[in-house]
């Protein structure tokens, strides 16, 4: 009777709050309740001198129970206040974009750029805002990120969000931007039927690179070598490496 009482009081109590707050206000509960259920268990035993190891093994679950749901509350539920300014990161990103150059300036793209992107990847690259981001703020933090190779503490302080609310959205933006490059990013004829006029007309190069069709780049690979010949392979990075051509 108790807990049907405590269970009306808290629905009451937490029928105007969102979904997240609910679900941490129904995970307080649940661990209360099995905290009353430990303490009346204990109660009647302190009265009651033939409990069975049955009802031991049975409140030891209880508890872990409530053990359980104490520990996920307080881990991703019962999070920090939210950050507090009297400019948001969504009313920042207003003010940039209603103020000339100041869009290039801050996101390295004018706002027409920024509105087109915006618009194909919430159209076809599946980006969706949140309860608490619009698409718009998500991908204002993710190009303020990339442009100015910002750190994380400080996009935090400027878009008013958590560490972990701005690795989340970051993350779902690059998804999008992903999906995005493989219609963008490709080569006119996938079974590139030609061969660049440099490798073609430099005698040197066309036998071994004829059938390259990406990049050509090197790269330091280190090598095992007796100590007396190691000086020579030694560079900048200080151990022993031979430079390789790698193509593509």
């Amino acid at each position: 009777m108790a807990f049907l009482c405590y269970f009306r009081d808290a629905v009451v109590f937490y029928a105007h709050l969102d979904m997240l707050s609910l679900s941490c206000a129904i995970l307080e509960m649940l661990s209360n309740f099995f905290m009353l259920m430990w303490i009346c268990y204990h109660f009647l035993q302190m009265s009651s001198d033939d409990s069975s190891d049955e009802s031991d093994d049975f409140f030891k679950i209880v508890l872990s129970g409530a053990m359980l749901a104490q520990i996920y509350c307080d881990m991703y539920l019962d999070k920090n206040p939210p950050r507090t300014s009297t400019t948001s990161g969504m009313g920042w990103l207003l003010e940039t974009l209603n103020t000339p150059g100041e869009c290039h300036t801050q996101l390295r793209m004018s706002n027409e750029i920024f509105e087109d992107i915006h618009g194909l990847l919430v159209e076809r690259y599946g980006l969706k805002p949140s309860y608490h981001m619009s698409t718009y703020e998500m991908l204002a933090m993710f190009l303020f990120t990339c442009a100015g190779n910002e750190s994380s503490r400080k996009v935090q302080n400027r878009f008013k969000h958590s560490g972990e609310t701005w690795s989340r959205k970051f993350d779902e933006v690059l998804n999008s931007l992903m999906a995005m490059a493989k219609d963008f990013i490709r080569p006119k004829d996938p079974n590139f039927p030609t061969v660049h006029r440099r490798i073609r007309d430099d005698r040197r190069a066309f036998p071994h690179f004829k059938d390259c069709i990406g990049a050509l780049d090197g790269t330091h690979i280190r090598v095992s070598l007796a100590p007396d010949e190691q000086v020579r392979y030694i560079g900048k990075t200080g151990i022993a490496t031979q430079k390789c051509l790698n193509s593509l």
